[in-house]
C-alpha cells in the first residue's frame, strides 16, 4: 500500500513539477507590482487596526532590536493582561514599521524569480520598491523585510523606495489583511 501512494505522489508530481523547476519564464513585472500597490493604497491609511492578526504581526517584527545576532525582542507584553497588544503597543510598532521601510534592514534576499535557487536571489533589484512579506517559520508566520519581488511568499505590504508616507497614508488594511493568505508571484498550477 505505501508503495503505490508514493508511485500515486509521484505521478502527481511528475504533473505539475516541470512548470515549478527553477529557471522558468514566470515573472513579476512593473505592472503587476504598480497593480498590488494600487489595490492596497484603496483606503483612508492610519495604523493597522487592533485585532488583527496583522497588527500582531506588525508588532512582533518591529517591537524588535536587529543586531549582528538577529533580532531580540524588547520586552513587549510584560503587563496584563499578558500576551494581550493595544493601540500604543500598534502606533510604536507602525513608526518602528515605517523606519525599517524608509531604511531598510535585515533586507532578506528575494526578486529573480519563483523556484531559483538561494544563491542567485538579491538583495536589492534595483525595481524601487521595498516590499514587507510574510512567511512560515518555525516559529510561525513572520515577517521579512525585501528589497525585490517577493516570489513565493506572501507579499502584504509595498512601497515606493522614496515614498513610503505615501503607502501608509493610503492603505487599506482589510487588503493588506487578506494578503496575508495569498501566496505571491508563483505561478498557476492546473490540473490535468
Amino acid at each position: 500500500m505505501a508503495r503505490t501512494n508514493k508511485m500515486l505522489v509521484t505521478v502527481i508530481l511528475a504533473s505539475v513539477a516541470p512548470s515549478l523547476r527553477a529557471g522558468i519564464t514566470y515573472r513579476i513585472d512593473d505592472a503587476d507590482i504598480q497593480n498590488f500597490y494600487e489595490n492596497i493604497t484603496t483606503g483612508s491609511g492610519g495604523d493597522s487596526p487592533e485585532g488583527l492578526v496583522l497588527s500582531e504581526l506588525i508588532v512582533n517584527f518591529c517591537r524588535s532590536e536587529y543586531t549582528a545576532q538577529g533580532s531580540k525582542s524588547d520586552g513587549l507584553r510584560k503587563r496584563k493582561p499578558p500576551g494581550k497588544i493595544g493601540k500604543n503597543d500598534i502606533a510604536i510598532a507602525m513608526r518602528g514599521l515605517k523606519a525599517l521601510m524608509e531604511k531598510p534592514k535585515s533586507v532578506t534576499k528575494g526578486g529573480v524569480g519563483y523556484g531559483v535557487d538561494e544563491t542567485r536571489k538579491v538583495l536589492n533589484d534595483g525595481m524601487g520598491w521595498v516590499w514587507v512579506a510574510a512567511e512560515m517559520s518555525p516559529e510561525g508566520l513572520v515577517f521579512r523585510l525585501l528589497q525585490s519581488v517577493p516570489y513565493g511568499l506572501r507579499a502584504v505590504l509595498v512601497a515606493r523606495q522614496g515614498n513610503v508616507n505615501e503607502l501608509f497614508s493610503k492603505v487599506n488594511w482589510n487588503v493588506a489583511a487578506a494578503n496575508v493568505d495569498k501566496i505571491f508571484a508563483v505561478p498557476p498550477i492546473t490540473q490535468p
